[in-house]
């Protein structure tokens, strides 16, 4: 590499042939690689690299023109023969170290080397979680075609179907990067699946992100559609092997696939390592205790500090965002969540990515999957929905060697969530809230329609969890929604609480309970008969 010297250390690979999975990943025969050093404190994220070149590597001259990198990753190394030779693979990788050319470039060689009479529709599908990822596996596949005559194209939610489907049909696609939900409303509704009759590839990224999602029924109609299982070659990436995982692997790779694991030993756990700290403090409170251990890392890190803030809601986050671009002394503010358009989260998606000082307001749909360079801080505001969401949202950090910390921030009443039975074995200690920023004044200019949004939301999100909160009436929870509206969104004391329709109330399964805004919306009439959109009701 250019201006670094390159040291070397082994790092543990496991590989087998195995015509089951293999059950333990300890009993693994090792073998080892050697990858290059970096820095002990990098500023960006660290990769592993191996002491392969992509110029000794057995690939066309125009996929090498197309790489960024001279040296293969240890997960490339580990696997690229293997993919090229045919075989299916289960492959364990973290985001962030080069797992996306992994599985692309043994694709698009051994695409390259089929005859040209067969190339015809999709050769290579790759199934993503996010849409998000799936863009970003298009950029990547975009580069390193730059010297191919290949084409590749995305199908994913939040898009118009009808116009992404006359794309598919009307022009070139070799190569198709696809959230499970929308292809298979595309297999169902079109003949898209005859451009898939002559699939050669398959690749399913984070996989345990796919399971997380849900997507397990959706994966299993997809896969009906395919050419049978012996005809074409799958490759499984996830940074768990979980026993779900494992029974995806024996569904969907052929008997015989090889596990490669290129992890080690102290990346396979990271929350096991990773400094954490909870810190105990009224949800009033939440946002300045936010803004408080954001501008500390600012000190820790200074011009390099990078946050993701993660929330319970998306209202949460959207609040969290008007806040805080009102205050002077933080870096750049940007939002991505489930409201957002989908042009508005990839642009602050890649504007977090290169940025070098930054926070990333998040709820936890945003950022699955997202490699995001050199994260300095996980601060999670509120109670998770569960251990496995806080042990993903805190991987955002500390990946690939470089440092981070992740912080908890939670109410009393939510710290029954430390006791959970995934988080009993984290070690996470109790640190002191740090002194509040003074946010009254901010909160005089965050429109009321916001509030009353994130009041809904919070109904919405804790309604669940009032027993486990301590709560022993809804009534309870009720009054304390409207305690939270009052001190932590700076709604006037003495009114109302924000109104709720009795759909959204029935919802909830809160009928009537006493201390809500019950307000039944009015139509006006089309003719004008006095009438005029409101909404009319009364507290119940």
């Amino acid at each position: 590499m250019r201006g670094r010297g390159r040291s070397t250390r082994p790092v543990t690979v496991f590989a087998t042939e195995t015509r089951g999975l293999a059950t333990n990943v300890a009993a693994f025969p090792r073998a080892e690689i050697l990858v290059e050093e970096r820095s002990a404190t990098p500023t960006t994220i660290g990769r592993h690299f191996s002491d392969r070149k992509f110029a000794d590597a057995p690939i066309s001259n125009q996929s090498k023109a197309g790489l960024k990198h001279e040296f293969l990753s240890d997960v490339q190394a580990a696997t690229l023969d293997l993919a090229l030779a045919g075989k299916d693979l289960l492959v364990q990788a973290k985001t962030g170290t080069g797992k996306t050319i992994a599985f692309l470039l043994p694709a698009i060689e051994r695409l390259l080397k089929a005859p040209a009479n067969i190339r015809q529709g999709v050769s290579i599908l790759v199934l993503s979680p996010t849409r998000e990822l799936a863009l970003q596996i298009q950029k990547e596949a975009e580069t390193l075609l730059t010297h191919h005559t290949f084409s590749v194209q995305h199908a994913i939610g939040g898009t118009n179907q009808k116009t992404e489907l006359k794309r598919l049909i009307n022009a070139p696609c070799d190569i198709l990067i696809a959230t499970p939900g929308r292809l298979l409303d595309h297999l169902r509704s079109s003949s898209l699946s005859n451009g898939l009759s002559e699939l050669k590839t398959i690749v399913y990224d984070e996989a345990d992100r796919l399971l997380d999602q849900g997507f397990k029924p959706a994966l299993d109609a997809i896969s009906g559609f395919l050419p049978p299982r012996h005809t074409r070659q799958a490759l499984l990436f996830s940074a768990t092997v979980s026993k779900e995982i494992k029974a995806v692997a024996a569904g969907a790779l052929r008997p015989g696939y090889s596990f490669v694991s290129t992890l080690l030993e102290d990346e396979i756990n990271t929350h096991e390592h990773v400094e954490q700290t909870y810190i105990i403090t009224p949800q009033a409170n939440f946002i300045s205790t936010a803004v408080s251990i954001i501008q500390q890392d600012m000190l820790a890190h200074p011009g390099s500090s990078k946050c993701m803030v993660f929330f319970p809601t998306a209202r949460q986050v959207g609040f969290a965002q008007e806040l805080l671009s009102q205050l002077d002394g933080l870096p750049p503010i940007l939002e991505i969540h489930s409201r957002k358009s989908q042009p508005a989260r990839i642009k602050a998606s890649d504007a977090f990515k290169v940025a070098k000082s930054a926070v990333l307001l998040s709820s936890d749909v945003a950022a699955r999957g997202m490699d995001f360079p050199g994260v300095t801080l996980v601060l999670q505001v509120g109670l998770p929905a569960n251990s496995d969401q806080y042990i993903h949202r805190l991987g955002r950090t500390a990946r690939a060697g470089a440092a981070g910390r992740g912080i908890l921030v939670l109410s009393s009443a939510e710290n029954f969530f430390l006791n959970n039975p995934g988080m009993r074995d984290i070690p996470i200690t109790s640190a002191p809230a740090p002194p509040p920023y003074s946010m009254a004044l901010s909160l005089e200019n965050v429109a009321r329609e916001t509030k009353e949004q994130v009041y809904r939301a919070w109904l919405g999100y804790y309604n669940g969890h009032s027993r486990a909160m301590g709560m022993r009436s809804k009534e309870e929870f009720v009054q304390a929604a409207l305690e939270y509206a009052v001190e932590a969104l700076g709604w006037p004391k003495g009114e109302l609480p924000p109104s709720l329709e009795p759909k959204t109330v029935g919802k909830m399964g809160l009928k009537g309970v006493k201390g809500l805004n019950i307000q039944r919306r009015v139509v006006a009439p089309r003719n004008g008969g006095g009438g005029e959109d409101g909404a009319a009701g009364s507290g119940a």
